[in-house]
């Protein structure tokens, strides 16, 4: 399978998940669960930055800053896409930028 059909498994998983939020369906995480390892048996990473602190000078993500945000202590408050890395014997290589949305915890 090409690694671009990887990439867009990979979204459509994170999909699913977010989707499915803190909903009690254990069939349905199991079954998301079992992609995410084929994913990974691929060697595709695929990272959810939500809640992690933001820097500018993060080069794995595209944020777009709340308008009410301030410029200092800034956190990943939804994300839009997945960071995605393809691991490598020599270490990651970034296949996808995250997109997020950042501003201020309340």
């Amino acid at each position: 399978m090409s690694q671009q059909l990887w990439i867009r498994m990979a979204n459509l998983i994170f999909e699913l998940e977010k989707k499915l939020g803190d909903n009690d369906s254990p069939g349905v995480k199991r079954n998301i669960q079992r992609m995410k390892d084929l994913l990974d048996e691929a060697g595709i990473l695929l990272m959810n930055p939500m809640g992690e602190p933001y820097q500018e000078t993060r080069t794995d993500l595209e944020a777009n800053i709340a308008s009410t945000a301030a410029r200092g202590g800034l956190f990943v408050l939804d994300v839009i896409k997945p960071v995605l890395y393809a691991q490598q014997e020599q270490g990651r290589a970034l296949l996808q930028k995250g997109v997020v949305i950042v501003g201020t915890k309340s």
